[in-house]
């Protein structure tokens, strides 16, 4: 009870700490596994992170950060039930600083996956009231800060209008959007946390989706990953736009979904688009307006190219 008050009274307090924060910061990122690495800090320690918009939170590594017992659960992707822990960090990525609370856990199946040290997994509370932009073709993380209208209050903009934007709404912290499929609606979290789209089991037999399914495996928090089914599955309409065959895994979200029961908004998440949907694009989520931008290849390398001819003149 006494680690409960103390989060508590920490949730109240924290808003007091704030830094100067640059109205635009832009880091590099390298792909492992088809995950987002960057390099930050805790508590001035640096380390190699997982950026990943599928969690709502920063998680520590606990090999590396101790935590503080809640007598509350903590439930991975695939299930696994762990003891959660809690510490106050003040976390710096790129001279983008925040001091917030984050849940310290087991990362031993997840460095096994990537093969990496790992301090943790930034989540999307570092990034509240910001412009969030995911460029996978170069390879850039960028963080634009917003005024209240939710634009953006650096005049540094080189994006040419999107290809696509899309209202997402929220559970838990985490950005939702309706996508299409054989006719279903499904809510899909936008998930760069995730190497491969995923969906929940039941949706095999909903869908209609029997047909060549294989087994695979799948590595989140805790000491070991977990066996899941896959297929390749096509015509996913996402906005306006349809996507080829993209990878799925098929796993069991019931634990992943009991903890929306605690929100203001009970949504039912149907799966996650992570790596195969969001490769495809500069992503931008913009959490403020609650909207998802995308850039195809071809734009961004020609608004790339603009901005370097401009830069030499």
């Amino acid at each position: 009870m006494k680690a409960i008050i103390f989060a508590i009274v920490l949730d109240l307090l924290l808003p007091i700490y704030s830094w100067s924060n640059p109205t635009v910061t832009s880091v590099s990122f390298e792909l492992t596994r088809e995950l987002i690495i960057v390099k930050a800090a805790v508590n001035g320690r640096e380390g190699l992170f997982i950026l990943d918009t599928g969690v709502s939170e920063v998680i520590l590594n606990n090999r590396y950060f101790n935590g503080r017992p809640t007598g509350d659960k903590f439930y991975n992707i695939n299930s696994t039930e762990m003891d959660k822990e809690i510490e106050v960090i003040r976390f710096n990525i790129g001279g983008f600083e925040k001091k917030v609370v984050a849940t310290v856990t087991d990362f031993t199946a997840m460095e096994k996956f990537t093969g990496l040290e790992l301090f943790g997994v930034v989540g999307n509370s570092i990034f509240k009231n910001c412009e969030l932009v995911l460029d996978y073709i170069f390879k850039k993380v960028t963080i634009y800060q917003l005024d209240k209208k939710g634009n953006r209050m650096s005049s540094k903009n080189i994006h040419k209008k999107p290809l696509d934007t899309l209202s997402f709404f929220t559970g838990r912290g985490l950005p939702f959007i309706a996508v299409n499929l054989n006719g279903q609606r499904l809510n899909m979290i936008v998930d760069s946390g995730a190497s491969a789209n995923v969906m929940d089991i039941r949706q095999i037999k909903r869908l209609n989706l029997g047909l060549r399914i294989q087994e695979d495996s799948l590595a989140g928090f805790g000491s070991k990953g977990v066996s899941v089914k896959s297929q390749k599955i096509d015509n996913l309409i996402v906005g306006n736009l349809t996507f080829p065959a993209m990878k799925t895994l098929f796993i069991n979200l019931d634990h992943f979904n009991q903890r929306q029961r605690g929100s203001s908004q009970i949504i039912r998440a149907d799966g996650l688009l992570g790596y195969e949907f969001l490769s495809n694009f500069r992503v931008a989520i913009n959490f403020r307006k609650k909207e998802i931008y995308l850039w195809d290849r071809e734009s961004v390398e020609l608004q790339w190219t603009i901005a370097n001819n401009l830069e030499n003149q």
